[in-house]
This record gives structure tokens, sequence and C-alpha cells, in this order.
């Protein structure tokens, strides 16, 4: 009767169960300690005084962990469809223990985290794991490609990514980072919770400036005893398109007894086909109206010719495709005693994609071009302008009279495989645990994208106007004199393909040791661990190139074998103003085999990509390219090795404290190659031994350079209890980020031949980025399931890294100045910030209002600076001295925040979702800020209504993007001058899932 009263208490006023309930279950750790008094031998008191100090740790953990799950609505035991609110008597497996359990994780973490949690088997509130993110405190998310597909957390992009805490990375591509996992490929219907830990302790694996998202998936022994069964299948429909998207998973687990231990095990898999079509105007890279002295600058107004700047293209375009994700994890896992216990796990997800886009353009200020009618804008920009290409004074036509503009499009097909083996084993003693662990993973990415160009005859004139209101919002239109519409003016200008590939594989292995100290002094308990890993990687890249640019070698489309034309219109908001014909992208993939062996015997203008000496034949001879491309080709093998150790402690001053203080020992070691290009390698007279002045044929060499770093990552952490609702967090941490595994590359293109080409280059020894990371957080929970917090955050990077072009001297050309562009560690930066959160359910409130609940969270993000250097001015002969220039950092939003509204039930939940961020640059120049592109303000409603008539169905459907916003963009420099915009449409889903 005390136990059960104990427990209403509990869940009734949360953290009071804390200080009362432990005096009343601790009754049998009193009659131990009475009967250790009376035993007769010492021997006999000493294991009687024994096993009181394990039922006093014993019934600590339990009143803490009793505590906590009052704390966040849910009851012990904490499994999965077992959990009530107060009462006893509601079941409760949705929104309400979702975010109770999130808030729980939140409470009771050493560092400050936050956590999405899935309301049901397959169920979490987003499509897919990024959009499910940014419902987070202090992460803004990019979409593109019909999802959100890039994110950062507190104005950083650089994050470690972990499944069940141990590292993975997708397999890079040449441009690609390499070393995280590509998230919105993880699909939701298999994910447990999301954790974002934006700070790290010393016993976590290091790697990301921004902060660890570690994906954690469900675990056998983590649910109910006996057999569990869940299943799920959605539909979406996006209205732009009209497509449908299938997707759906099932959950079989199985817990039960044996003469060896407990067994319990776990198969999960989904499969989830995505379709999506976007479309887009825009206008690219402003810079000056031609070179000094041309054509197309003699044509403006005298007084304003040489400030004047304009976009280089404008363009219309779409973007569609779908994705096919396949993925299956397993678990296995043996209670093998009360002190010992293995899991084994494996998991696979797999993603095929096509991807098409097509292009109506116009090159704006080509050399060649004469404007009239301009229009300019106060700030010095080309607004509108008529293009044309008449005859020279002696008759002639430069470029044949073209205009640059046309079509372009091309598909884009691709598959990702990722495999993950782990394999561990955990004993726990009486004040020591002892975990081990051993994983093996790999993962496979390739690509192959076909692309076609062309224009139209007697294309020859064209009107642009770069704020049209002829588009919403105003943006980029432009009118040619002949109809795009037409296939028979239709010309093909050039074919080509790409093609990329990459894999890796990683082996690692780690143990932890914690053992507890004093369970009452000021030092609690101590953990220390090791951890190995070694990182095989490799990537190509190869294209080839067919051009037909010259009227007379241009091609009908009709030339091309297996192929016709397609009409495209873009579904702008308000509706396109422009259409047109091009080849269809589908149909030149599928038969590309045929159009190679025409490609082969055609007259064209120029061949390009690697073997192109050899003649169209032997280019084009396989149905994908075979000559890699050296510049983007790299093999690396990356070794680190870390020790920690951390200490856990508490004390009371005025109000307790506890915390943890700890150092993390990292040792990186890797050897990495690339390619040096030589163009033209210069002649030497064999007598002489003097330079001839000629050039010799190209050259390429591959070399290995090894690279070898030492981290020290120093953490504290310290929580200060002011009451057992009321606790300010505060913690320093220092973090590592390596570089891509792309920017390290040991490649080099030196052209000898021409003394003024840049020279290009990977960069081996980039360092790593590194930051000194500041946080306070205050943090008030009220009652079950609700938290008030307040958090304040400060970043110290250095090593930013960034690809500058710089005048150096090049070792290879005698100690020649070149300027050369490469990635390099940039100068210092800091990003510091506020967070405010507020959750709760309304619980006090009479009648449905109590079903009622709310997050509303905001982050204010005033500083977000990188330092990159910019050449002074100097005479000849001077040394270059460059000076550092902050600039704001990429994607970095001021502002950004969610307001969200829950309504539950035991029948009935609802969920509305609203998201906001302020405007953002999306790149850095300590130069062309001109050329810059900022993102308006972004903002998406999304809605949720679930339906649950019997106990083991629930109905869904969710709306998302309902007030069918859009991104605009806008240049950083000229605000007057629109980008254009992105246009995603909204989705609709209808769902059904069903446990047992």
């Amino acid at each position: 009767m005390k136990t059960q009263i104990c427990l209403r208490a509990g869940m009734t006023a949360s953290m009071i169960a804390i200080l009362v309930c432990p005096a009343v279950i601790a009754a049998p750790a009193i009659a131990a300690q009475a009967e250790a008094r009376t035993a007769p031998t010492r021997a006999e008191r000493l294991a009687v005084r024994r096993a009181a100090r394990e039922a006093r740790r014993a019934e600590r953990r339990e009143a803490r962990r009793r505590a906590l799950a009052a704390a966040s609505g849910v009851t012990a035991p904490d499994r999965e469809g077992s959990a009530t609110v107060e009462g006893g008597d509601i079941v409760v497996t949705g929104l309400r223990e979702s975010v109770g359990k999130s808030i729980a994780t939140k409470r009771r973490a050493r560092q400050i985290v936050d956590v999405v949690t899935a309301e049901d088997a397959g169920k979490l509130p987003d499509n897919n794991v990024v959009e499910a993110m940014a419902r987070i405190t202090g992460i803004t998310v990019t979409r593109s490609g019909g999802r959100a597909d890039g994110f950062n957390i507190r104005g950083l992009a650089g994050v470690q990514t972990t499944i069940n805490g141990t590292e993975g990375a997708t397999a890079p591509l040449p441009f690609g980072e390499g070393r995280t996992l590509n998230l919105e490929s993880v699909p939701a219907e298999l994910v447990k919770s999301i954790e974002v830990y934006k700070t790290r302790t010393a016993d976590q694996i290091e790697g990301g400036i921004g902060g660890s998202v570690n994906i954690e998936l469900r675990r056998p022994l983590d649910l109910r005893k006996g057999w569990t069964t869940a299943a799920s299948y959605r539909n979406t429909y996006a209205e732009q398109g009209n497509l449908w998207s299938p997707s759906g998973s099932v959950l079989i687990a199985n817990r039960f007894e044996t003469g060896i231990g407990e067994v319990g095990f776990l198969l999960n898999g989904a499969y989830v086909k995505q379709r999506y079509a976007e479309a887009n105007n825009n206008s690219e890279s402003p810079f000056s109206v031609g070179a000094p002295g041309s054509r197309i600058r003699l044509s403006l107004p005298a007084d304003t010719r040489d400030t004047l700047v304009t976009p280089y293209r404008a363009s219309y375009g779409t973007n569609d495709g779908s994705r096919e994700q396949k993925s299956l994890s397993g678990a296995l896992q043996w209670q093998a005693a009360d002190k010992l216990n293995f899991v084994l796990e494996g998991s696979y997800s797999g993603e095929d994609y096509s991807d098409q886009d097509s292009s109506l353009y116009v090159r704006l200020r080509e050399d060649y071009y004469v404007l009239q009618n301009v229009r300019i804008a106060p700030s010095g920009v080309l607004l509108g302008f008529d293009i044309s290409n008449p005859p020279l004074a002696n008759g002639t036509r430069p470029n044949f009279g073209n205009i640059a503009a046309g079509f372009d499009g091309g598909e884009n097909r691709g598959e990702t495989e990722n495999y993950r083996t782990n394999f561990e084993a955990h004993y726990a003693d009486d004040g020591l645990r002892i975990d081990g662990s051993v994983q093996y993973q790999w993962s496979d990415n390739d690509y192959h994208r076909i692309g076609h160009g062309g224009s139209y005859l007697g294309l020859s004139s064209v009107r642009v106007d770069l704020d049209s209101p002829k588009v919403l919002g105003g943006g980029p239109f432009f009118q040619f004199n002949v109809s795009p519409t037409d296939p028979g003016l239709a010309r093909v200008q050039y074919l080509s393909d790409n093609l990329g590939h990459g894999d890796n594989s990683q082996f690692s292995a780690q143990v932890d040791v914690w053992k507890e100290l004093d369970a009452d002094g000021f030092l609690r308990a101590g953990r220390f661990g090791g951890r190995y890993s070694k990182i095989d990687t490799f990537f190509r890249d190869s294209y080839r190139f067919a051009g037909y640019f010259p009227p007379e070698l241009s091609l009908p489309t009709s030339a091309i074998p297996g192929v016709s034309t397609i009409s495209v219109t873009p579904e702008l908001p308000g509706g396109s103003p422009l259409s047109w014909v091009q080849l269809n992208n589908r149909q030149l993939y599928d038969n590309w085999g045929q159009v190679i062996k025409f490609i082969a015997g055609s007259e064209y203008e120029f061949l390009d990509g690697p073997g192109r000496d050899a003649g169209a034949a032997a280019l084009f001879a396989t149905e994908k390219p075979s000559a890699g491309n050296a510049i983007y080709t790299s093999a690396s093998t990356e070794n680190s090795f870390a020790a920690y150790g951390t200490l856990d402690y508490a004390f009371k001053a005025l109000f307790p404290i506890e915390g943890n203080v700890g150092l993390r020992y990292v040792n990186t070691w890797a050897s990495i190659n690339g390619a040096g290009i030589r163009l033209g390698t210069p002649l030497r007279d064999p007598t002489t031994g003097l330079l001839t002045g000629e050039f010799g044929p190209d050259s390429t060499d591959v070399t290995a350079v090894r690279v070898n770093y030492v981290d020290l990552l120093p953490s504290v952490f310290g929580v200060v209890h002011f009451s057992d609702k009321l606790q300010l967090r505060a913690s320093y941490s220092r973090n590592v980020q390596r570089p891509s595994l792309f920017l390290l590359r040991n490649s080099r293109v030196i052209n000898y031949r021409d003394p003024n080409d840049r020279l290009y280059a990977g960069n081996p020894g980039l360092k790593p980025t590194r930051t000194d990371d500041y946080n306070l957080s205050l943090e008030w929970y009220p009652a079950a399931g609700s938290v008030v917090s307040l958090a304040a955050f400060r970043k110290d990077q250095t090593g930013f890294i960034y690809e500058t072009a710089q005048v150096e001297a090049v070792p290879e050309l005698g100690g020649q100045t070149r300027v050369v562009v490469q990635p390099r560690n940039a100068g210092p930066g800091r990003t510091e910030g506020l967070e405010a959160q507020a959750t709760g359910f309304f619980r006090f409130m009479p009648g449905f209002l109590r079903n009622l609940g709310a997050t509303v969270n905001a982050t204010w993000i005033p500083t977000a600076d990188i330092s990159l250097p910019n050449l002074l001015d100097r005479e000849e002969g001077d040394p270059f001295i460059y000076e550092l220039i902050r600039r704001r950092a990429p994607f970095a939003s001021r502002w950004s925040y969610n307001l969200i509204g829950y309504y539950e039930t035991p029948v009935f939940s609802a969920r509305l979702a609203y998201n906001w961020r302020s405007k953002y640059q999306t790149d850095v120049d300590a130069i062309n800020q001109e050329r810059i592109i900022s993102s308006y303000p972004t903002k998406r409603l999304d809605a949720a209504i679930n339906l649950t008539p019997v106990k083991y169905l629930t109905l869904s459907i969710e709306a998302q993007n309902l007030l069918r916003n859009v991104d605009r963009f806008y240049y950083y420099s000229f605000p007057e001058l629109p980008v254009g915009l992105r246009a995603m449409g909204r989705t609709f889903t209808a769902s059904a899932r069903v446990r047992f």
C-alpha cells in the first residue's frame, strides 16, 4: 500500500518522489543493516553489509528512475506500449509519451541534448530524419529534391553522425564530404529516436564542430516481453507534378526466457518510393558587363559602362525524379546473466534514384553582344535590356551571329548502399561496468549522368527583364525572337555523360570501463576507455563531351537515334510564362547505347574528357566513361586512436552540484594519394640543359602524402540543482572536425605553357577545424512532460576551411609565383547566440482543454563570423601581404523559431507545426560579395491528424507546406536584383499503422 501511495505521489508530484519515496522503500536496506549488527561472524557481517550497500544503490537507482519516469509522464516499467498517464487507466503511445520521453532524456543528460522520439513503431513526427530535426531548437534546414536534405546546428554545418552510438559515413563522391551519413536517406520508419548533442563529453566520438546526431534504432530488449509486431503503410500525394509516393514498414520482435538467459531478436524493414517535382527560375553570378573595350561594354552609356553589372545567365528550370529506399535492420540480444549481456546487430540501407533537370537559358554578358533599351537600377545593376548581335561595319558576324541561349538538360541515375555490423558485450557488477564493441561497415556510391544542350535556328535577339512583373514576386523573364516551342527549330549542340564512384570501409573497436568510486563522496565515478578506427576510401570521376556548336554542325533533334523531343513548362506559383522543347531526358538515357555509336561516327566540332586525343570512336567505345579523370580521383587510408578519462563529481555547496570533467586524446594519421598533372612539361636541350621554350606532351603522376596530427580535447560539465525542478547547466568542451576527404586529395594541375594560368590543387596539408564551446542553460521542469529553458552558447573556431585564390611561389615552377586556387585553413571565427524553449501539456485546464499541449522554441544567432584572407594592394616586387576580413558564415540565420500545437486523447490526436527562419547567405567570399546569393526568410506550415479507433490501429492524415511557400533568393550586394525562386508545392499523406 505504501509503495502504491509512493508511485501515485511520483506520478502526480513529479520529482517530489526523489525526496519522499526513497525513505519509504528503504525499509529493506535498514533491516539489512540491523541484521549486519547481529550477525555472528565477521565474514557474515561483511557479506550482509555488502548486500545492504547493493540494496541501497538499487533503491536509489529505482527511485531516480521512477521519479524521472513520473516527470516525463511515463510510469515504470518504461517499455514501449506499456506507459500510462495519471490514474493508470489511459494508455499513452503517441504525442504525449513521445514528448515526455524526449524531455526526460534532456533532463538527465550530462550535456546539452535535444531529442525527437518516435510516437509509435514506424512513426516519427515527420517524413524523414532531417525534416523531424527541423523542429529542434537551434537547427535550421534547407530543402531540395522534394525533401529536407541539409541542416546545421547553431549556425554550423559540421556534424558528426552515428547510429546507436557508432560512427558511420556514406561513401564520398567527387566534391563530397565523405565523413557523415546522408541522414535524409535514412527512412523515418526505422528510427526509434534522434538525439542531437550540441556539446560533447570526452567519452563521445569526436568529429563535428556543429554537434553530433545519433540515430537510435530499436533493440528487442527495449520492447515488452513476448511478441511485438508492427506495420505501417503510407501514401503521399504531391500536388506539384500530381505524383504519388508509397512507403511501408514492418517490425517483428520477440523477447523470451531460455535456459541460458533472456533472449530477444528484432527485424525491422522499410520501403519508400518517393516521387517529386520542383520548378525554379533564377539569375546567376552578377559581375561587370564585358571586358574593357569589348563590344558589349562599348554599347552601354558612356558614363556608366565601366561600373554596370548584370548576371552571367538567367534560366527557367524543372527538377523531378524518384528515390527508392530499401532498409533492413536486425538485432539479437542475449542477457546471459544478471551481469553479462551481448548484442549482435546489422543494418542495410540503400537508395536508388533517378533525377531529371531541364532548363531554358540565356547568357547575358558575352563580349560580342550589343545591348539596347537598357534599364538601370540606382545601384548600377542592369535590370532590363535587349540583346542582339548585328554585323560589324565590315559585314562580318562574330561568333556566327549567335546568341548564347537555348536549352539544356539531363538525367542522373545512381545508387547508394550502406552496410553496418556491430557486436557489443556488456558486463556490470557492483560499482563496475565494462563495455566493449567492434564494428565493421562499408558503403558504395555510384552515379551516371547523361546530358545534352542546344539552341534554336534563327535565334538572333532576346529581350531580358530581370525583375519582370510576369513572374510572381518579380524575377527573371526573357523572350526570344523565335519560338522555343517549335520542335523544327531545336538544334542539339552537345551530348555528354559523367560518371562518379565512391566506396569506403571502416573498422573500429572500443572499450569503455566505468567504476563507481564513492556513491556519497566528492568523486562519484570514473570512466576511461580507448578506441581505434581505420577508414579506407576511394573516389573516382570521369566524363565525356562531344560539341556541335557551329550552326552548320548542330544536329536536328531527329538525328539523335531513339530520342524524341518533349515540351517543358515549369509549375511556378502564379503560372509559368515560359515553355520550350528539348530532347527527352529519359529516352536519351535509356537509348544511350545507340547514341554513343552515333557520336563515334558523327562530324563533331571538338571532344573533351580523359582519352579525348584518341578520337570519338575510342572515347565513346563503352556505354559509360572508362578513363578516370585524374584530378578528381583519390584513395586514402586514415587511422585514428583515441583514449579518454572522465570523473563524475557531486557535492553540496549552497545547492547540490554535480558534473563531469574529462580529457580525450586523439591521434590521426593518414596516407592520401592524388594525381599531379603537368600541362606541357618544359623541354630542355639535352646538351646544355637549358630550357628550349618548347613543351612536351601532358603528363600525370600519382603520389601519396602522409599526415599526422594530435588533438587534446578537454571537457567540463556541471549542473546546479536549485530545486528538484530548476537547474543550471554549464559546460566547456573542445571539439575537432577533420577536413573533407575530397579536399584532402593530393592533386595539382600546373599549366607550364601559360604563365598567367591559375594553378588548381587539393590540399593534403589541411588541418582540422577546431572549436572551443561554451554553454550555459537554465532549465525548469514545472510538471510532467514540461520544460522551460534558456541557453546561451559561444563557439570559437580556428582553422575554418575555405577555398581561396592566393598568390604563392610554386616549387615545381622554380619558385615562380602563380595564383593558386585550393582549400586552405582560414582565420578564426566565432558563433554565439541564445536559445529559448517551452514545452508543456495543459493538464491543469478543465474539460477537453487538458488535452492540449504546445512547444515554442526560438534561436537568435547575432554572431556567426569567419575570417578570410584578402590580398592588400602592393607595388611590384613587394611581398604579398594578406589581411583577414570577417564575413558572415553561410546558412546561418539570425533568427529561427518553431510553434507547435498538440491535441491528444486516447482516440484522437492532432499536431500543427509552423517553422520560420530569417534570411541567410548561401556562400561566403572575402572579395566578391556581389556574387553571394542570399535567401529571403523561409516558412513552412505542417499538420497531422491521428485516429485510433481500436487499440491496435492508428489512421493518420498529414499535410506538409500547407501555405505552399516558395524559397526566394536575392543578391547580397544587390537586393533590387531578384535571383528567382524554387517551388516545391504541397504534399498530403494518408497512412495506417498496426501493432500487436
